[in-house]
């Protein structure tokens, strides 16, 4: 349930940063602009942070433990999966790679669905994940929301001029 700060921080540092810039006239900034994007960003952030574990220890260990027992190189699957969860973060935070890497996303995290469920039912190692099923579940579908929010294209648009923008440029052109 950690990583629900992550990507709630993420998400909303993002589309505050994004609404600041655009405001301030950096373009740059426009692909940023709407919360797909921002929600994409908060998911890679999430992954990023678990796509580390994938790799050090004790946490790796951890990992291996929950693997199903259906799979037989838990160690490969651990490697896997890690490599696959910092390809998607990468993917996310390119908007012309966004909308297939969210599909990746909901794959990935459905198909990492089972280890939730060993990690749920107690595994006899010191380093592995042991949150009940249910708060469990409750990331995952959050993340999976998250990631099919990313799906929807930016919508990007700019935000409205400052009032007093509008109200000079009406007065230069009446004039």
């Amino acid at each position: 349930m950690i990583l629900l700060l992550p990507l709630s921080l993420a998400t909303a540092l993002a589309r505050l940063g994004a609404k600041l810039l655009v405001r301030r006239g950096v373009g740059a900034a426009r692909p940023w602009d709407s919360w797909s994007a921002a929600l994409a960003a908060g998911v890679a952030t999430v992954y990023v942070a678990t796509g580390v574990t994938h790799f050090v220890e004790p946490q790796r260990s951890g990992l291996e433990a929950i693997v199903p027992s259906a799979i037989p190189w838990p160690g490969a699957a651990v490697t896997a999966s890690g490599i696959a969860e910092f390809a998607i973060a990468v993917g996310l935070l390119a908007p012309k790679t966004r909308r297939w890497a969210a599909i990746a996303s909901i794959a990935l995290l459905i198909a990492l669905f089972p280890s939730n469920v060993v990690a749920a039912s107690g595994v006899d190692h010191p380093a592995a994940p042991s949150t009940p099923l249910l708060p469990r579940a409750g990331l995952q579908v959050a993340l999976l929301l998250a990631s099919a929010a990313a799906l929807s294209p930016s919508t990007a648009r700019p935000f409205p001029a400052r009032p007093s923008t509008l109200r000079r440029s009406s007065l230069e052109s009446e004039g």
